[in-house]
C-alpha cells in the first residue's frame, strides 16, 4: 500500500520509563519543523524533578506547565503537592490542585518538590521553541517581602460541558496567552468518553500551526489510549482518513485543511490537548 501523503503528521507517542514513571518528548524536529516542543508524562515519585537536573534554570522563550489528575470522575482533584520555586528570588509556590504555571522568557525556575502523592498524576511542559535552550539565570537572595509572581499560576476549573452527543469533550478547560507578552499560545485540557463527530461544520482549517495531544488516563500503561479515533486531512482529492487507538499526535501545520474527527469507540475515559500557535484560537469552517 503507497503511503499517506500526510502520514508523517499521525505519530504515536513512545515513552520513555524510569522508576515507575513515563514521559515522552517532542521538539520541533519531531512536529513538522513547527516552533514548539513539549513533554508529557505519568509522575508518582516524591523529591526534587525537572528538566536540566530539576535545578534552578531559565529559558530564552515562553513555556508553560500543565499539572493535572487523571480521574475522568474528578476531573478537577490533584492528588499530590508540588512545591515550585519561581524567579532569581526563588519564590515558593504550592501546586495541589490542576495548575497552569506560566513561565516568561528569562524567569528562573526551578526545583520542582513533590512534597506528597496520593495516586499518579500527568504533567506537561509546552516550550515555545523547537529547541531546547538555557538562558542565563541570576539566582539571588531568597524572597523574604511580599510574593510577586502569584499572577503566573492559573487554577484549573474544568467546566461540564453537558455533552449529549458526538465525541467532543465531556469536562475542558481553555488556557490563552493573549495576557503574557510572548505568549503566541492557547491550549485546552479536556476528558473524553463520547462517540462520534467532534464538530458539526467540519473541515476546518487555522491560520496558524496546530497539534492534537490525545493520550490515556492509566499511569501504568501508558501505551493505552483506551479509545479509537479517525481523522481526515487534507481536502477534496488530496484528503485522507487517518485511524489510531493508541496515544497519538496529530500536526495542522498552518493552512492545513484538517477533520472530521470522529471518534469511533471508547473503552475507557482518554484526555486530549490541542496547543494553538496563537494567542487565541481562530478557525475557519469549511463544512
Amino acid at each position: 500500500m503507497a503511503k499517506k501523503k500526510y502520514s508523517h503528521l499521525v505519530k504515536q507517542l513512545k515513552y520513555q520509563e524510569a522508576d515507575g514513571e513515563y514521559m515522552t518528548m517532542m521538539s520541533g524536529a519531531d512536529l513538522d519543523g513547527i516552533n514548539l516542543s513539549f513533554a508529557w508524562g505519568y509522575r508518582r515519585g516524591l523529591g526534587q524533578w525537572g528538566s536540566d537536573g530539576g535545578l534552578t534554570h531559565s529559558h530564552p522563550y515562553g513555556e508553560c506547565l500543565l499539572f493535572t489528575g487523571l480521574d475522568y470522575d474528578n476531573p478537577n482533584s490533584f492528588p499530590a503537592e508540588i512545591e515550585l520555586a519561581l524567579g532569581k528570588e526563588r519564590e515558593k509556590y504550592i501546586v495541589d490542585s490542576p495548575t497552569v504555571v506560566v513561565l516568561p522568557p528569562g524567569l528562573p525556575h526551578c526545583p520542582l518538590v513533590t512534597k506528597r502523592v496520593d495516586k499518579p498524576y500527568g504533567f506537561m511542559a509546552i516550550s515555545l521553541s523547537g529547541e531546547h535552550d538555557l538562558a542565563e539565570s541570576a539566582v539571588g537572595d531568597p524572597a523574604t517581602g511580599e510574593k510577586k509572581y502569584g499572577n503566573l499560576l492559573k487554577k484549573l476549573d474544568l467546566r461540564d460541558t453537558k455533552r449529549t452527543k458526538g465525541g467532543n469533550a465531556d469536562f475542558i478547560e481553555w488556557w490563552n496567552g493573549k495576557d503574557f507578552e510572548g505568549f503566541n499560545l492557547n491550549f485546552t485540557w479536556a476528558f473524553h468518553t463520547g462517540l462520534g463527530a467532534w464538530h458539526e461544520k467540519d473541515p476546518h482549517v487555522h491560520p496558524n500551526d496546530e497539534v492534537l495531544l490525545f493520550v490515556g488516563c492509566d499511569p501504568d500503561n501508558p501505551d493505552y489510549l483506551g479509545a479509537e479515533l479517525e481523522i481526515g486531512m487534507g481536502e477534496g482529492d488530496n484528503k485522507e482518513i487517518h485511524v489510531f487507538d493508541t496515544p497519538t499526535i496529530v500536526i495542522a501545520p498552518k493552512g492545513l485543511v484538517h477533520c472530521p474527527l470522529i471518534t469511533r469507540r471508547v473503552d475507557k475515559p482518554y484526555s486530549f490537548s490541542a496547543i494553538s500557535l496563537n494567542t487565541e484560537h481562530e478557525t475557519t469552517w469549511l463544512g
